[in-house]
């Protein structure tokens, strides 16, 4: 089960990535590691840093892809945005998180999915 876990979340990121650059995203940076966790694709649009949370899924049996971001992991995405930009000495750029989801075939882009300040979802 894990290991079909992490196959399907890979295969989500690939397909993410694809997607990303096929929309003018310059991928800098994929599960990038902190303390706190794993932020899925870094990357830069217009000068901006976008963090982007990918959640695939293959039923909605569980849920659709876009209610897994609830506000705990609002909460961990932020907190590892700003290791990101602390290690990475980008702290004057502008900065956003989107969640892509993707799910029987279909992908979604939310772009300003949530706030870094009060935590609101969409």
């Amino acid at each position: 089960m894990v290991y079909y876990k992490k196959e399907v979340g890979k295969q989500g990121e690939d397909e993410a990535a694809r997607y990303l650059r096929e929309n003018g995203y310059e991928i800098t940076d994929r599960n990038f590691r902190t303390r706190f966790g794993e932020i899925d694709i870094v990357a830069l649009e217009n000068k901006d840093i976008v963090f982007v949370e990918v959640k695939k899924r293959n039923n909605s049996s569980f849920g659709t892809a876009q209610a897994a971001v609830d506000f705990r992991k609002q909460g961990k995405l932020v907190k590892m945005a700003f290791q990101y930009i602390k290690s990475k000495n980008c702290g004057g750029a502008n900065f956003r998180f989107d969640v892509l989801a993707i799910s029987n075939g279909n992908i979604e882009l939310i772009k300003n999915a949530f706030s870094a300040r009060r935590g609101s979802y969409y």
